[in-house]
């Protein structure tokens, strides 16, 4: 993998997204998205699920509000769909394979912030459920800023959080929706895309991509990044 001079051994701050990069809570959305679907006797399909991948709540409800046919009541399954997955992360659950290594790796090193798209309340409830609220310096959530992903405030207040300009901090991110708001906050991504299921790729748009936090690959991008 290339990485330019003026970047390798620069990065002094680590930016996570949460949901699907820390902890699979992407599969959790889908079941709950599918039983709000099936309420209303609708099937949540590939497609519906594509529209709605990455976006925060309340355009999450939006959009979902148009495709079950009820403008207007985006607010309500926005909510909705808030309180069956604070349900479904209430048990304990794995961090993804080589977070727990990554975050290690980088303790004492770099500043880590979590920055994510979802409300504080269920990213703390994740975090906690995964045995992770402890590892990271700071928190960013959607009520953070004014605009979610894939606008660049989340991740701007991020590098502020970990005290560094954005260019010398490197996010990790699973969605095209997160790339794109680091990449407008002028911060490099390593791109951790789902490989599996109707949603796999192969590329989300990252400066670079890996296959798990747990590869080979992975393990050798942030090596080179990051500050000794």
């Amino acid at each position: 993998m290339v990485i330019p001079e003026g970047v390798r051994g620069q990065v002094r701050g680590a930016l996570f997204d949460c949901d699907g990069l820390l902890v699979a809570t992407e599969d959790l959305f889908t079941v709950a998205e599918t039983a709000i679907f099936a309420d209303r006797g609708v099937v949540f399909t590939p497609e519906h699920k594509a529209r709605v991948l990455g976006h925060p709540f309340p355009e999450v409800g939006r959009r979902m509000a148009t495709m079950l046919g009820v403008p207007g009541q985006g607010v309500a399954l926005a909510e909705e769909l808030l309180a069956r997955m604070e349900v479904l992360v209430a048990e304990p659950m794995a961090p993804l394979p080589g977070v727990v290594e990554v975050l290690a790796s980088l303790r004492g090193r770099v500043r880590r912030v979590v920055v994510s798209n979802s409300p504080l309340r269920l990213v703390d409830a994740t975090l906690r459920a995964a045995g992770l609220h402890e590892q990271f310096d700071a928190v960013v959530t959607v009520e953070d800023a004014e605009r979610a992903k894939p606008f660049p405030d989340l991740y701007l207040r991020g590098a502020e959080l970990a005290g560094e300009e954005p260019g010398c901090c490197l996010a990790f991110e699973d969605s095209a929706t997160g790339v794109q708001a680091a990449r407008a906050a002028g911060i490099p991504v390593i791109g951790v895309p789902k490989r599996t299921g109707p949603h796999a790729s192969a590329d989300i748009g990252a400066d670079w991509h890996v296959p798990s936090l747990d590869s080979l690959a992975a393990r050798a991008l942030i090596a080179q990044l990051v500050r000794a």
